[in-house]
């Protein structure tokens, strides 16, 4: 299998512990979410720095890609994302925020850089279905804070094509130097809103940085070099599976044959998405 599959799943396999760890830091009562946001990148900033440095590759690049990927993909889609979960539903916002492969789609034709095929397109409607599946059909609608949530989706979105304009660069680059603008962006609001941050909190805020912000960040931006915006986009349908799977197997929530039938769904989307060799 194509490195860049492999990389790509193990992003969104990364990817789908974060509403877990979220909703821990959440049970202590400490921290808001521009701070988790915030620190999360600090830290994943701070770690991939020095690797920058032993592989001898820039860890800031002075172009406006790289500082348009900061903004949308780090300060835009962290900061709004989070803002909305507080006024929708966790199962609105999973559905909404894991729909962005379509904004990837719709990008990249509008913009003429990659190209779509039918395998791809199934692919996309499969994944979604799968999504939808697994986190719950919810018939609730919060107007604001889904909007909100979809908003978000879209920065991650930009993210990632504008990640391609970057390919002929390294990717632990092309991580670190959205990381540092993104970070610079969270420094003009980050002081507004301010809470009392536990050493518990910190723990799951570390953790947050380093797995699915640090490795989960540069295996994307990496996979996106190999395989293209549109592929590796797919592969974030595996972060609401595996966040139910985590949650079954730590006994926090059961799993219905709904979910086992959107598992599948995603897998199969996933897998027309990989066969597609254009």
């Amino acid at each position: 299998m194509n490195k860049g599959y492999v990389l790509a799943a193990l992003a969104g396999i990364a990817w789908g512990t974060i509403p877990l760890s979220v909703k821990q830091i959440y049970a202590i009562g400490s921290a808001s979410a521009l701070q988790i946001s915030f620190f999360r990148f600090l830290i994943a900033f701070l770690v991939l720095v020095p690797i920058a440095r032993g592989k001898k590759v820039a860890p800031i690049l002075w172009n406006r890609w790289s500082v348009l990927m900061g903004f949308w993909g780090v300060f835009w889609m962290s900061s709004i994302s989070f803002y909305g979960i507080n006024y929708t539903s966790a199962v609105n916002a999973t559905i909404l925020f894991n729909a962005n492969p379509l904004f990837v789609a719709a990008l990249i034709l509008f913009l003429k850089w990659e190209s779509l095929n039918p395998l791809t397109v199934a692919g996309m409607v499969l994944g979604i279905s799968g999504v939808i599946l697994v986190s719950g059909v919810e018939t609730n609608v919060h107007v604001w804070g889904d909007v909100l949530v979809l908003v978000g989706a879209f920065g991650w979105a930009v993210y990632t094509v504008l990640g391609h304009k970057l390919r002929t660069f390294s990717s632990v680059s092309v991580t670190t130097s959205s990381l540092f603008w993104g970070l610079l962006c969270f420094c003009t609001v980050i002081w507004r809103d301010v809470s009392p941050v536990t050493r518990s909190t910190w723990l799951w805020v570390t953790y947050i940085g380093i797995v699915p912000t640090a490795a989960a960040f540069f295996c994307y931006v990496r996979a996106v070099d190999l395989i293209g915006s549109t592929k590796a986009s797919v592969f974030q349908y595996l972060a609401p599976a595996v966040a139910v799977l985590v949650s079954f197997f730590l006994g926090l929530e059961k799993i219905d044959i709904l979910q086992i039938a959107g598992i599948v769904l995603i897998v199969a989307g996933i897998e027309l998405s990989r066969r597609n060799s254009t």
